[in-house]
């Protein structure tokens, strides 16, 4: 319910002042306006404007925040908000409001009667005014609507791909698995699948039309996202240092494994400096072409388009990594599970820095360390 707040012209004049309507106004036409002016008060959830009914007013926002929302839908995500200082509203000329405007927290607006101010002749210099104010602010909502039914067109844009990539894989799946079976190594098939999935991801990146930056594909601060990134992935080195130590000490059937266990991952193949340099510097390559999967190309991605709410963030990091754990369940669903966990960090350190560099760095330096170094494979195996 709209309720009426009791406020002395002066301080309406003031209020309107502050308000970006008010440039270009004379204090005549300030004045004018608190005249015709009260001040109310709404609660969150409140339509305060709805699509389609005619309520010919201004409303200038003291306090609090107002939703627009296109076609007066609540259930879809907002165009576009107005917070203190912006101003809503239609005039006759414009007929009805093409969106509906909700208030999402309790807010203070102060309301222009437009139908008494614009009954009379004599202000009409004023009228024209606030006309071209609304036109403008109208022009400036139809851009917003463009540009945002072209972002989620490259939602469902990447919607299809994914089916389509997601389907195949899945339809390949007991073919992949013989695959790994039979060489007895997943390296072959990865490079495949990782390339096959880059591919597509760099193709719906050019196809968005937005820069490569929005993606998180920059360089932009790299110095300071590399050290922050060494800085925070040390105590998750130490945790595995120390797990690996525990699970030796701790566990009779383990208390014959090495601490430090570089030929873990060519067990069955027999060690080599030169296979094993081969294999770290293929990881590192990978490791590369995964981030910008999974963080620049899935994640990013539902970050930009996804309805804004307070757990959009944990959403895109959770969805994107389910997705690539799911991409290696030719390997084994165990090592599935094991490459989400990781993921979940390294898609916070990516929403943190929005660059690939710091989690590139990261991703580097868990992987060698957990694989190549302590020897962890034997456990997953």
């Amino acid at each position: 319910m709209i309720s009426r707040n009791e406020t002395a012209i002066p301080d309406l004049v003031t209020d309107i002042r502050t308000n970006q309507l008010s440039q270009d106004l004379t204090d005549d036409e300030l004045k004018l306006i608190s005249t015709f002016s009260e001040e109310i008060s709404v609660q969150a959830g409140q339509v305060v404007l709805e699509a389609g009914q005619m309520q010919h007013a201004f409303y200038l926002i003291k306090t609090g925040t107002l939703d627009v929302v296109e076609n007066g839908s609540k259930l879809i995500s907002p165009k576009s908000q107005r917070v203190a200082g912006d101003f809503v509203g239609v005039l006759e000329t414009t007929d009805t409001p093409l969106d509906t405007i909700i208030a999402i927290e309790p807010s203070i607006l102060i309301k222009i009667n437009v139908n008494k101010l614009f009954a009379r002749n004599r202000y009409q210099s004023l009228q024209i005014k606030l006309l071209k104010k609304l036109v403008k602010q109208l022009n400036g909502d139809q851009e917003l609507t463009k540009f945002q039914t072209k972002r989620y067109h490259f939602l469902g844009t990447l919607t299809i791909y994914l089916l389509c990539v997601l389907s195949l894989y899945t339809l390949s799946l007991g073919a992949l698995k013989g695959i790994v079976l039979n060489s007895g190594v997943s390296t072959y098939v990865d490079i495949v699948l990782i390339g096959c999935f880059a591919y597509v991801m760099y193709l719906l990146m050019k196809k968005s039309k937005l820069s490569f930056e929005t993606f998180g594909v920059s360089f932009k601060n790299w110095q300071k996202h590399v050290k922050e990134s060494i800085m925070l992935t040390m105590p998750i080195l130490l945790f595995f240092f120390v797990l690996k130590l525990a699970l030796i000490n701790l566990i009779p059937a383990f208390d014959d494994i090495p601490l430090f266990n570089p030929g873990a991952v060519l067990e069955g193949v027999g060690f080599s400096y030169s296979v094993f340099i081969g294999m770290v510097s293929i990881y590192i390559l990978f490791s590369i072409v995964q981030e910008f999967i999974a963080r620049a190309g899935l994640q990013s991605t539902l970050v930009e388009f996804l309805p804004n709410t307070k757990r959009k963030l944990w959403i895109s990091i959770i969805v994107s990594n389910l997705l690539f754990a799911m991409a290696h369940s030719h390997i084994g669903t165990l090592f599935a599970l094991v490459t989400f966990v990781p993921g979940l960090y390294w898609g916070w350190l990516f929403a943190r820095q929005r660059s690939l560099v710091g989690v590139c760095v990261s991703h580097m330096l868990i992987g060698v360390w957990v694989i190549f170094i302590l020897g962890f494979t034997q456990f997953i195996q």
